[in-house]
């Protein structure tokens, strides 16, 4: 290789490194924002691990906390389910527990009534500590549930209002 191929060479990559380091340059002039700091309020993790405003626990020690609660009367037994509620015709809280035998036992499911802005919104927290699908399954149910019943709030607060 001759002499003038090499100066050729050396100063077209002398020419890239300049031109790759004036995009460096280029790339380290750009504003970056600062990074958003922590919210300071709003909820913790701690409240969203409650179980309707409670403290968590498992499904089994859950069933014996509120079935042992005297404010709490049972609303619903079947072979699948036992139910809690804080009054035994118009509950604003209700405790569901799987029973044994249940794909999802132990599970626990609480549905309660909140008032948000002018809204009564129904809420549901679920504790499953059987088998996943099991547990899949449960919920999902208990979903479609919740939404009726979300139905039925509604439209008993639509014929109060007429």
């Amino acid at each position: 290789m001759s002499r003038a191929h090499r100066t050729v060479r050396l100063a077209a990559a002398v020419s890239s490194l300049f031109i790759l380091s004036q995009a460096a340059v280029a790339v380290d002039n750009v504003v970056t924002p600062q990074p958003t700091p922590a919210p300071t309020a709003g909820p913790t993790i701690a409240a969203a691990q409650q179980f309707c405003g409670d403290a968590p626990d498992k499904a089994a020690a859950l069933l014996t906390r509120y079935s042992a609660d005297a404010k709490l009367k049972q609303v619903y037994k079947s072979v699948d389910y036992v139910a809690f509620g804080d009054d035994d015709k118009n509950a604003t809280k209700m405790y569901t527990f799987t029973v044994s035998g249940h794909p999802a036992h132990p599970a626990a499911v609480c549905r309660t009534l909140v008032k948000e802005g002018e809204n009564l919104v129904v809420k549901m927290h679920v504790v499953c500590d059987g088998e996943q699908d099991a547990c899949l399954r449960l919920r999902n149910d208990f979903n479609v549930m919740t939404a009726k019943m979300q139905v039925e709030v509604n439209q008993r607060i639509a014929g109060e209002k007429k």
